[in-house]
């Protein structure tokens, strides 16, 4: 499935049974000079998607924080170093 053109220079950081995040920038109808950092999440090649293009819900800041930091937790918690290093990146990203 083909990515929409507002996420620029995007990865995946966390799957959880179909469930997707990505970190990247993201440029609303390509107007805004690159975009900002954003948290997106969408359901594997399915969901959302605007005329057959996967298209990603951006998420809020406020709660793009908390679900980080809940998955941080987690993963620290089951002692997925794989997933910690995943989320620190994430982290990391939106506080440069």
């Amino acid at each position: 499935m083909q990515m929409i053109s507002y996420w620029k220079n995007w990865q995946k950081i966390y799957e959880d049974d179909g469930l997707v995040l990505i970190i990247g920038w993201y440029d609303h109808k390509n107007k805004e000079n690159g975009g900002d950092k954003a948290l997106g999440v969408h359901w594997g090649d399915d969901y959302p998607q605007s005329r057959g293009v996967l298209s990603p819900c951006v998420i809020p800041s406020a709660t793009r924080n908390a679900m980080l930091s809940g998955l941080l937790h987690q993963a620290v918690t089951n002692n997925q170093t794989k997933q910690v290093e995943s989320i620190l990146e994430a982290i990391r990203f939106f506080n440069e």
